[in-house]
């Protein structure tokens, strides 16, 4: 039997009283559970089913490999989040990051550094009082180095070009349609650069951040296969309009 912590970050009804739930986990990274609804009590005082996103649990199964659902022995809360399914823009910005993690980490197996980094990247965002609204530009793109394909910024100079298909710069366009003018890419060697602090210095208007998550979303779909448009990224793009 193993057990886990992991976060959640997609939840399908199966039946009345059952619910898939997808975990990115800390000891054998995406799995697919399925488990009883759970019946949650929110500040309001009512109680509401389903697992959040982002939510953090423990879990105990017994691996089965041939079997695409795992059946747990225990699957419960880990640890609340204090203010993400609280606070209104974090919500919608926990929505739009449970989605694109779904599908950035779905085939992912076992890597404790990768958890690591999106367990302390969302820590900080729970407990950040302001200057938050930039997080998930920053996440996103040092996401990408535990993935295989983050940008080389080493070879950013004023003018280039960001080629996307090949997370390089360039001085001259790259012979296909997939590149950053060079007045957008200039913005990505200054995101990886940055930690969670130094992003409260960047102010974004609602127009830039909106088209700065569209060229990450246009960059992940390059590199991992069946990576679809968001729905969520609309109504992100509404809250912080």
């Amino acid at each position: 039997m193993l057990t886990s912590h992991g976060i959640v970050l997609h939840t399908t009804r199966y039946n009345d009283t059952q619910v898939i739930v997808n975990v990115f986990t800390e000891q054998e990274g995406m799995l697919a559970y399925i488990v009883r609804m759970p019946r949650v009590r929110v500040r309001s005082g009512t109680r509401a089913s389903g697992w959040q996103p982002l939510s953090l649990v423990e879990v105990s199964w017994t691996p089965q490999e041939r079997r695409a659902l795992q059946h747990p022995t225990s699957f419960n809360l880990w640890k609340p989040w204090t203010s993400i399914p609280f606070h209104p823009h974090k919500a919608a910005m926990a929505l739009f990051l449970s989605e694109f993690l779904y599908y950035a980490l779905r085939n992912e197996s076992e890597n404790a550094s990768l958890f690591q980094f999106v367990l302390n990247s969302l820590s900080w965002f729970d407990e950040s009082d302001d200057h938050f609204a930039n997080f998930h530009v920053v996440f996103l793109l040092r996401l990408s180095r535990f993935l295989g394909f983050y940008p080389n910024v080493e070879d950013w100079h004023e003018g280039c070009y960001f080629d996307m298909m090949n997370a390089t710069f360039t001085s001259l366009p790259p012979q296909h349609p997939h590149y950053i003018q060079p007045d957008e890419a200039v913005l990505v060697p200054k995101f990886m650069r940055m930690d969670m602090r130094k992003m409260r210095a960047v102010g974004l208007n609602g127009a830039v951040r909106r088209r700065a998550l569209q060229l990450i979303t246009d960059f992940y779909r390059l590199h991992i296969p069946e990576f679809p448009q968001l729905k969520s990224i609309d109504v992100l793009a509404e809250v912080f309009a």
